[in-house]
């Protein structure tokens, strides 16, 4: 298995590559990829210096090996397509959070997310702990089923215990396609001999509470889709999914374009990570 780690020589993305260290025994991660974005050519050869040097400062302290690769260009499109290049099953980026004219224009770690057919954890500035607890937000939608076989691949990875939030609405339509989805997720998580906690439900306002379940459970992991046809005006609006990346809380959030795992039947491929 190999891990893409993009990198701009700040604390907070050299922390996503110790985050990506720590998942090597549990995940068998055997290449560790670092990958640096230059806006010209002419920065190639400083950045090559920089990043072989961040390698071979840990690379004593992984059995995965650590790989460098830098390209010209923009991060929005070439950390998605250089995973897709190097065939890598997971993306661990390190994120400011929300910061300054952000707020505006958008998350760039969600622009990057959006373009990209890789899963992504998303971590900001606290360091790597086991998984052991990771919270699922169930609501109304057809996709959040297809997180399934995913949950099953976790659990085997990090024998974790899962904390449903469901979503409550007081429209009766939608209720029960949440209540058909809560059901669906409990029949199947118990077949396969998962454990799961009902956490509790939110509401109104899905980054706070799906936040404060998160805190009250000590969730290690917050697992979310993503909707890769969300337009810029909603992430000027400032969606959930948004806000949950670049939680306050600092707990990392794995990311997952749910679409780009289904067929033009609609079944979900086989997740490999």
């Amino acid at each position: 298995m190999k891990i893409l780690v993009p990198i701009d020589f700040t604390p907070v993305t050299e922390n996503a590559l110790k985050y990506a260290i720590g998942l090597t025994d549990v995940l068998g991660v055997t290449n560790i990829i670092l990958f640096h974005v230059v806006a010209a050519e002419k920065e190639i050869t400083d950045a090559t210096t920089k990043l072989n040097s961040l390698a071979y400062q840990y690379k004593t302290v992984t059995s995965s090996r650590l790989e460098t690769s830098i390209k010209p260009g923009n991060i929005f499109d070439e950390i998605g397509s250089i995973a897709t290049e190097l065939e890598a099953s997971l993306i661990v980026m390190g994120t400011h959070g929300i910061l300054g004219m952000q707020r505006i224009l958008g998350s760039k770690a969600m622009k990057v997310i959006t373009n990209s057919a890789t899963p992504y954890i998303v971590v900001q500035q606290k360091p790597y702990k086991p998984v052991k607890k990771i919270l699922i937000p169930i609501d109304f939608t057809r996709e959040v089923k297809q997180l399934l076989p995913l949950l099953q691949t976790l659990n085997e990875k990090f024998n974790a215990t899962f904390y449903l939030v469901t979503q409550e609405t007081k429209d009766e339509h939608i209720q029960r396609r949440i209540d058909n989805n809560l059901a669906y997720f409990k029949s199947y998580l118990s077949d396969n001999k998962i454990l799961f906690v009902e956490s509790g439900t939110y509401s109104s306002s899905k980054y706070k509470e799906v936040l404060k379940h998160a805190n009250s459970n000590e969730a290690d992991m917050i697992v979310t889709t993503i909707d890769p046809e969300t337009n810029l005006t909603d992430y000027i609006m400032g969606v959930d999914e948004q806000k949950l990346v670049a939680n306050e809380s600092q707990i990392p959030v794995l990311c997952v374009n749910i679409k780009h795992y289904m067929n033009r039947k609609g079944n979900v491929f086989e997740y490999t990570f």
